[in-house]
C-alpha cells in the first residue's frame, strides 16, 4: 500500500486514494516526458489530442490497460485491471474514466472513478 501526499492540500493519502492519484498523474503524463524514466507515462495524451474517431474508444481503453500493465509505471503489482468504462461530456470536452479492478494489497475488487484525462 503505498503512502503520498495529496496533490492540491499537501495531506497525507494512502490506500486507494494514493493509487487513483498516481494513476491520475500516470495517465496525464505523456511516455518519454521524465528525462530519467523514458518508459514512464501514457499515450493517452495523444489519442486525447487526436480527433474522436469510431475506433477512439476502443483505443482508449487499450492504452488504458498497457499502460497499466506496464512494470515502469509501478502499478502492475498493486492493481489489476478487469474494466474500464469511459464517459466524454461532449459540451466542455472533459473524458471520464472509471476503472474496475482487483486491489492487489488486500484482493478486494475496487471501482476507481472520476479519473480526468
Amino acid at each position: 500500500m503505498g503512502i503520498g501526499t495529496h496533490e492540491i492540500t499537501g495531506k497525507r493519502l494512502e490506500g486507494l486514494p494514493e493509487l487513483q492519484q498516481r494513476i491520475q498523474r500516470l495517465f496525464r503524463t505523456r511516455k518519454v516526458a521524465l528525462v530519467i524514466r523514458r518508459a514512464y507515462g501514457s499515450n493517452l495524451p495523444e489519442l486525447i489530442d487526436k480527433k474522436t474517431v469510431p475506433g477512439f474508444r476502443l483505443d482508449v481503453y487499450a492504452e488504458t490497460a498497457e499502460t497499466l500493465a506496464n512494470p515502469a509505471n509501478e502499478i502492475h503489482d498493486e492493481f489489476k485491471l478487469h474494466q474500464t468504462l469511459m464517459n466524454v461530456d461532449h459540451e466542455s470536452g472533459e473524458i471520464e474514466l472509471t476503472l474496475l479492478g482487483e486491489y492487489l494489497v488486500d484482493g478486494d475488487v475496487v471501482k476507481l472513478e472520476g479519473i480526468t484525462l
